[in-house]
C-alpha cells in the first residue's frame, strides 16, 4: 500500500505585504500554493499511489475564490483519471457544513462530514483500509473529538485523519480539536495523518502520528522545506518519507554592516553578502537583519529606516538576469537590553522631550494621580 499524507494547502493565500514585488515575482508568489499542490498531484501520478489524504485547510478561507475551487477540482480530476481516490476533511480555515447538496467535487473525492465517520476502501490487491475523520463545521472546535473515533476495525490498515492540536496548559491552539498522543494510541490505528500545525513533525513512531506541515510557507515563520509525506508499507508498518514541493522559501539573514558613507556602496555590499548566504536552489524571500549600525553615517541610517536603501537594493536585484531572491525587508537589529542612539536619534529625542514632557502635559495625563498630595508636591518642585 502507498498513499500521500498532505494538509494545510491554503490555496489562494493572500501573502500580505508582498504586493509591491515586481509583477512576475508577485505572480509566482501568489501561485506558489497552487504550484505546490500541483506538484503533489504530479508525484501521486508518478508514484502510482493508492489514495491521498488531505487533513484540512485545503483553502485559505471559508469563502474560497472561484479560481481556487476550480483549480482544486481540476487537480482532483487528474487523480480521478488515474483511479486515485481523495479523502479530505475541512479545517478551521475552510470550515463548512458538509452536505450532499453542496458537493461539487469529482466522484473520486470523499469528504468527511461534520461528525467523525469512517470510510472503507478495498485496494486492487484486496487489502482493506479504513479511514476515519471529520470536517470542521465552524471556525473553532473546543472539544476533544478523539472519543468519537472508533477503535480499529477488522481491516488490514486503519488511518485516522485529524485537523487539530496537542492539548496542554495554556496552549493557544486548544480551541482547535485538542487531543493527546495517548488518546490517539488508544485507538490502535496504524497511522495518524494530522493537519493544522504548519511545522512538519512526528509525534510518535510505531505507529506513526505525524504532522506533514503545510505545503508552502506563507510568511517568515514558516521557513524551510515544505511538501508532503509519501507513506508506504514496510515490514508491517506504515512509514512516511518527506518530499519537498514548495517553489518558494523564506530566509532570515543576519549581516554585519561594513563601514561606508555611500548609499551605492551600502546597497552593493548588502547584495554581495546576501548572495553568499541565500538558498540558491529556489526563489527565496529574504529578511535582512543588520547589526553594526555605528559604522554608518546618520544619513544612511535614516535611509535604512525609511526604506530607501531597501528600494534601491530591490531595484538593483530586479535588473539581474535571473531573480534568485527577493529582499522584502532590511532592518537594523537593535539590542533590547541596551538601546543605542546615534547623534541624530539623540537630537530628535531631545527635541521631542522639550515639547512632549511639559508640566502641562504631565498634569493633564496624570490628573488622577494629583489627588495624592505627595505626587503633586514632587511634580511642582521639579517644575522649578
Amino acid at each position: 500500500m502507498k498513499f500521500i499524507h498532505t494538509a494545510d494547502l491554503h490555496l489562494d493565500s493572500p501573502f500580505l505585504g508582498l504586493q509591491d514585488a515586481p509583477e512576475d515575482l508577485w505572480q509566482s508568489i501568489q501561485q506558489s500554493t497552487f504550484t505546490s499542490f500541483e506538484r503533489i498531484v504530479d508525484d501521486a501520478l508518478k508514484f502510482k499511489i493508492d489514495f491521498i489524504c488531505i487533513a484540512g485547510d485545503i483553502f485559505d478561507r471559508d469563502q474560497r475564490s472561484i479560481a481556487a475551487e476550480n483549480f482544486f477540482v481540476r487537480q482532483c480530476s487528474r487523480l480521478q483519471d488515474a483511479n486515485i481516490d481523495v479523502y479530505l476533511s475541512y479545517g478551521n480555515h475552510d470550515y463548512q457544513m458538509v452536505t450532499d447538496e453542496t458537493k461539487v467535487l469529482p466522484a473520486n473525492v470523499h469528504v468527511f462530514g461534520n461528525q467523525v465517520e469512517t470510510k472503507t476502501l478495498k485496494l486492487a490487491d484486496k487489502t482493506t483500509v479504513a479511514i476515519s475523520g471529520f470536517s470542521y463545521g465552524s471556525r473553532w472546535i473546543d472539544d476533544d473529538q478523539t472519543s468519537e473515533y472508533p477503535i480499529k476495525a477488522n481491516v488490514d490498515w486503519q488511518i485516522g485523519m485529524l485537523h487539530g492540536a496537542l492539548t496542554g496548559l495554556k496552549n493557544p491552539h486548544d480551541n482547535y480539536a485538542p487531543f493527546t498522543v495517548q488518546e490517539l494510541l488508544d485507538k490502535n490505528y496504524d497511522y495518524w495523518a494530522l493537519g493544522h500545525i504548519h511545522k512538519r513533525q512526528i509525534l510518535h513512531r510505531n505507529p506513526i502520528i505525524a504532522y506533514c506541515g503545510n505545503a508552502q510557507g506563507r510568511h517568515r515563520n514558516e521557513a524551510g522545506p515544505k511538501g508532503y509525506y509519501l507513506v508506504t508499507e514496510e515490514n508491517q508498518q506504515l512509514v512516511p518519507e518527506f518530499h519537498e514541493t514548495a517553489p518558494i522559501d523564506w530566509q532570515t539573514i543576519s549581516l554585519e554592516l561594513e563601514e561606508t558613507d555611500s548609499a551605492a556602496e551600502l546597497v552593493t555590499s548588502l547584495q554581495r553578502q546576501v548572495e553568499l548566504q541565500v538558498n540558491d536552489t529556489k526563489l527565496t524571500l529574504v529578511s535582512i537583519q543588520l547589526t553594526g549600525s555605528e559604522k554608518l553615517t546618520d544619513e544612511l541610517i535614516v535611509q535604512l529606516d525609511n526604506g530607501s536603501i531597501l528600494a534601491r537594493l530591490q531595484s538593483q536585484i530586479k535588473d539581474t538576469a535571473t531573480l534568485k531572491f527577493w529582499p522584502y525587508e532590511a532592518k537594523i537589529r537593535v539590542s533590547v537590553d541596551q538601546p543605542s542612539f546615534t547623534s541624530l536619534d539623540q537630537h530628535y529625542w531631545d527635541e521631542a522631550a522639550q515639547t512632549v514632557f511639559t508640566h502641562e502635559n504631565i498634569t493633564q495625563l496624570a490628573e488622577k494621580l494629583f489627588q495624592h498630595s505627595f505626587i503633586a508636591d514632587q511634580l511642582v518642585s521639579h517644575k522649578h
